[in-house]
């Protein structure tokens, strides 16, 4: 199911997969909003790849042949927000989507507002607060030498996030000393990258390590293959 994410999908491993050259091919579905029960349509990846992609410290991966679709969605129709593998499926593909609106991806306020007003199992909130925090970072991401400024609830949504990840999972424990790094709380990023990672992550654990170790804040593109 989509919507158990776990954080290894998250981020990192795919820095070290190579990726073959497979064109994006999307699969239009056509759900029922559990609110309004307007018909809406949600994208789907059949297939795509990750050449050319760019990826970032606090992982986000932006790859134009293999976009990311979110899991919670805003309904075109009545602005609320629901998880899409949730909603009744109606119909599919590009003649049945002909005329009907999209589904749209949630600000990064309107996902802290839902975390406030629900109980979510822990694989969907570190979902969200890790998309809130790829949210905040978008107004920076693309600024050189930034130093970003969170906002009280942005910071409170990465300390929530924090100590949901388990410190035992190397990729978890990658998010964490970022989410330290980015809080300026270097010392506390560089002692959990002393963790004995794998040869898979070096090339992740050593970027982020060098940041910290230059007092570096802001969100970084991790530099591409040659």
């Amino acid at each position: 199911m989509r919507t158990k994410i776990t954080l290894a999908m998250a981020v990192f491993i795919g820095l070290v997969l190579c990726s073959a050259a497979v064109a994006y091919m999307p699969a239009l579905v056509i759900r029922e909003c559990p609110h309004c029960r307007a018909h809406v349509v949600e994208e789907q990846t059949i297939s795509g790849n990750t050449i050319g992609s760019t990826f970032w410290t606090d992982g986000k991966r932006e790859a134009k042949m293999l976009p990311d679709h979110p899991a919670l969605v805003k309904c075109p129709a009545c602005s609320r927000l629901f998880w899409v593998e949730e909603a009744k499926e109606v119909d599919s593909g590009f003649d049945a989507a002909k005329g009907k609106p999209q589904v749209m991806a949630p600000t990064g306020q309107e996902l802290l507002g839902y975390l406030a007003d629900q109980t979510l199992p822990k694989d969907k909130e570190a979902y969200l607060r890790i998309h809130v925090w790829w949210a905040a970072n978008d107004a920076w991401r693309r600024m050189p030498n930034s130093k970003p400024a969170f906002s009280k609830d942005q910071v409170k949504n990465l300390d929530a996030l924090s100590a949901l990840l388990d410190e035992s999972e190397p990729g978890e424990r990658i998010l964490k000393a970022e989410i330290a790094r980015e809080l300026t709380r270097f010392d506390d990023c560089l002692l959990l990258l002393s963790y004995q990672f794998g040869e898979d992550y070096d090339l992740t654990v050593n970027f982020i390590k060098s940041l910290a170790q230059d007092q570096v804040q802001g969100v970084r593109a991790f530099p591409r293959s040659k």
